[in-house]
């Protein structure tokens, strides 16, 4: 799953034999285009699949095919899309923007002082959106001249007129 510590931690440790294993025996002067390396990366894969692991005494393609019935399948590419979102959590300022690294982003007013959650492709910020209530609402990125003309209601409206005091 997503998220999930040991899932990262298979990952991780794959990673770190790769690179120990691999990358640092790799002769990098006699590389002399991505597609050699490429070529040499698959050749490390393939012959890291075919040999007997210790902890396992299988081998890792092996493994794989005998519980490849118990990998589960998304169907939905948009809740898959969703599940690598970054998250973050944000308080809607009283101009009704937000910022994520330092870029500010117009949000509905209706969130002004809320706490939001946004979710988020660091690549791809046009298809950022607020989660509210399973609910998705879209944000942009504030256009600061229209953002200043924009009229909002104002929760606390004092009229001075009615007060009674006169000022000289």
């Amino acid at each position: 799953m997503v998220r999930d510590g040991a899932s990262k931690g298979k990952v991780e440790r794959n990673f770190r034999t790769l690179k120990s294993r691999w990358l640092n025996a790799l002769d990098l002067d006699a590389i002399s285009s991505i597609a050699q390396l490429n070529d040499e990366l698959f050749s490390y894969i393939n012959k890291h699949n075919i040999t007997i692991h210790s902890s396992t005494n299988e081998r890792p393609i092996e493994r794989y095919q005998n519980d490849v019935a118990r990998i589960k399948v998304a169907f939905d590419n948009e809740w898959l899309d969703n599940c690598f979102m970054n998250r973050i959590e944000r308080k809607v300022n009283n101009d009704a923007t937000v910022k994520i690294d330092n870029i500010s982003y117009d949000v509905p007013m209706q969130f002004i002082k809320q706490k939001v959650q946004i979710r988020y492709l660091p690549d791809d910020m046009d298809s950022a959106f607020i989660y509210y209530e399973n609910s998705k609402y879209s944000i942009r990125k504030t256009n600061k001249i229209e953002n200043c003309k924009t009229k909002r209601k104002n929760q606390f409206s004092i009229d001075y007129s009615k007060d009674g005091v006169k000022y000289v």
